[in-house]
Parts: C-alpha cells; sequence; structure tokens
C-alpha cells in the first residue's frame, strides 16, 4: 500500500515537471517568435518620407495685409501706385514652404513656370515697357521696381483626395501660396500674398480624372493672371 501511494506521487511529480518543461518551451518558442517578428518588422517596416519644415519668413515690420478682391492679402505704402515706372525686374523664385520628399519633380516644376507665367501676365497688363527676370536687362537709368517672390506654402494634391472630396470639393486639391515684395530701390512698397487651390471647373467637377501637375499648372496661371489684374488697379488702369 506504502509502494502504491509513493508510486503515485511519483507520477504525480513526473506530470508536474512535465507541464511545467513544456510551458517553458512555448514560452521560449513565443518569445523568440516576437524577437523574430519584431526584427522582421523594424527590416522591412518602410521608413517615413521626411520633410523639411517651413522656413516662411514673418512679415516685415509695420505691414499689416487686408483682402483687397481674390487677393488674400495687400499691403502698399502710402501715397505708392504701379504707374509710372518703366521696369519691373523679377528677381528668381524662393521657396520657402515644406519641402516633401513625394514633391520634388512637382516643386521644381512649379520653380520654373511661376515666373515665366508672372512675366506674360505682367507684360501684358501693358503697365512696365520691360518685365524681365534677367538683371542684364535692366537699364541703369530706367525707373525700375523690383519684385521678391516667395512660394510660402505649397501642395501637389491627390487624386485619392479628389476622388472621396466628392464634386466640387476641396480635398485633394493642389496648393500654392506666393508672398511678394516690391521695392522702389531700397524701399519696401508693396507687399501681397496671393493663394490658389483647383480653381478650374473641371478640376472640381472631374478632379480624381486630371493629374495634380495639370490642375496646379492652371493654378500658376489664375494666380499670375489675378496678379495681372491686381497691377492694372493698383495703377489705375482697371
Amino acid at each position: 500500500m506504502k509502494k502504491n501511494i509513493m508510486f503515485q506521487e511519483w507520477i504525480k511529480n513526473t506530470v508536474r515537471l512535465g507541464l511545467v518543461g513544456g510551458l517553458s518551451l512555448l514560452m521560449g518558442f513565443a518569445s523568440s517568435s516576437m524577437a523574430q517578428t519584431t526584427q522582421t518588422n523594424q527590416t522591412t517596416q518602410p521608413k517615413q518620407k521626411e520633410k523639411k519644415g517651413s522656413n516662411v519668413p514673418p512679415l516685415p515690420e509695420g505691414v499689416k495685409l487686408h483682402k483687397d478682391r481674390n487677393i488674400q492679402g495687400v499691403w502698399l505704402a502710402d501715397g505708392f501706385n504701379l504707374k509710372g515706372y518703366q521696369t519691373l525686374y523679377l528677381t528668381p523664385i524662393v521657396f520657402a514652404g515644406v519641402e516633401r520628399d513625394n514633391e520634388v519633380d512637382i516643386r521644381a516644376t512649379a520653380m520654373q513656370e511661376l515666373p515665366d507665367e508672372l512675366v506674360t501676365s505682367f507684360r501684358d497688363t501693358k503697365l512696365f515697357a520691360t518685365v524681365t527676370t534677367k538683371s542684364a536687362d535692366v537699364k541703369a537709368k530706367a525707373k525700375t521696381l523690383k519684385l521678391d517672390n516667395t512660394i510660402i506654402e505649397f501642395s501637389k494634391g491627390s487624386g485619392v483626395g479628389r476622388h472621396f472630396g466628392g464634386p466640387f470639393g476641396a480635398g485633394g486639391q493642389p496648393v500654392i501660396k506666393v508672398r511678394g515684395q516690391i521695392y522702389d530701390g531700397d524701399k519696401l512698397v508693396c507687399v501681397y500674398e496671393i493663394k490658389r487651390s483647383g480653381e478650374s471647373f473641371e478640376s472640381r467637377a472631374y478632379g480624381e480624372a486630371i493629374s495634380s501637375e495639370d490642375i496646379q499648372r492652371n493654378d500658376i496661371r489664375v494666380l499670375a493672371r489675378d496678379l495681372g489684374y491686381f497691377f492694372q488697379r493698383t495703377a489705375g488702369a482697371q
């Protein structure tokens, strides 16, 4: 009887040891699997696209912008208008918005097309004998205005965003916002900020079927045209 009891105790202890060993083995497998999964995730997880923060400078001291028709912000020095100047010199475009890695090409395109469209629009105003992006074209004795333009907000938009934004929705539309500062010599005489985003009917109604590049190209044309109208109003020619 005593031997039987001892045998039963031996069986129980063996079972306990087996359970503990099995549990330890399972925990070891689980830990190994988790470590392997973590390592795999760290290896295969795509890196988030880096983006550089905005470098938009503050407005010049004393400048307070107000809306002027379809120009979001305008400031003019007391008594200034655009009449009586022979030359308008546009300095190279500066980019101060957020630089996203997936917008390198379209950003470069905008930097090339914006000055071209501005020159065309400002020439069409007939306010200046010369509108140029080349300093060599500026004659020494010509009464000249210098225009600095900075892109302060920029986004290429998304066809998917335009799809889910629905007809006439603003979602997914490209964005371009420009700050201009005009100088007569060293004197600041005008500041403006103008933003355009999906301006055409087609970009709102059929935006998902139109490329972001084509939408933004049209936005740049509209932006330049509207600045031309603003120049004409400032000169009293409209």
